[in-house]
């Protein structure tokens, strides 16, 4: 298991290498994750005040930019990415052990589905984030319909409730529960319990508005979900004030 903390904690910047695999058929979605987890770790790693660099081997993913994946810095052979990063990876993401060299890694387990992701830019692509970062990268994940239709209403309403509590007075995250939660994300990547911690905060009675707005905020540094996008913008028709 990866360490954040303990593994990748250094000076200068840290060098991240995804290897995507080749295409699994029409529903693999194994090399999109190994995109996921690697944008996940450098915004982690980011988040520390650390400059992430990023190197891609492998085919391109299409549907990487609409699910919020930014575009490796390199891409090409390991050797050609360490020229044009500077110097070699420090952690490599693989879907199997990684057998390359030097530097840490992290297996991600393959992920599919059987719905069609055609048109993904038009149904809301970071619904299918949403239910990647929902299991653990190390956990086989199949993406199913009826869970991609409620990972968009939950965004749809978490997105509305952020635009709600960002017009209430700012109040400090909940230090006792963003604490824990920030510790697993250092340590395991655990997004899985980022997502719970924001289930919880949606409905507490004990947590102000502002707090709300500024946990779901500052989480979604890491989630890149556009948990914010709502703000400023009146409600659509219809839709539940």
């Amino acid at each position: 298991m990866l360490h954040i903390v303990d593994e990748l904690a250094g000076r200068g910047p840290l060098r991240i290498c995804a290897h995507v695999p080749p295409p699994g058929g029409p529903g693999g979605l194994t090399g999109l994750r190994v995109l996921l987890v690697a944008d996940v770790l450098a915004r982690v790693v980011e988040l520390r005040g650390r400059q992430v660099l990023l190197g891609r081997t492998g085919p391109s993913v299409p549907s990487a930019a609409a699910v919020g994946i930014r575009p490796a810095d390199a891409h090409g052979t390991p050797d050609h990415i360490a020229d044009m990063l500077g110097g070699p990876p420090g952690v490599h993401l693989t879907d199997r052990a990684y057998e390359g060299g030097s530097g840490a890694s992290l297996q991600v387990a393959e992920a599919h589905t059987s719905v069609s992701l055609a048109g993904l830019e038009e149904q809301d692509p970071l619904a299918v984030r949403l239910l990647l970062l929902s299991h653990a990268h190390h956990e086989p994940v199949a993406l199913r319909a009826e869970a991609l239709d409620e990972a968009r209403r939950t965004l749809a309403r978490w997105r509305r409730a952020v635009a709600d509590w960002a017009e209430q007075p700012s109040k400090p995250m909940p230090a006792d529960r963003v604490g824990p939660v920030r510790t697993v994300l250092e340590d395991t990547l655990g997004t899985p319990a980022v997502l719970d911690l924001l289930r919880d905060l949606e409905t507490a009675k004990d947590v102000s508005a502002g707090a709300k707005f500024e946990t779901f905020a500052h989480l979604d540094r890491v989630l890149g979900l556009e948990l914010a996008r709502e703000i400023g913008h009146p409600h659509p028709a219809g839709a539940p004030a």
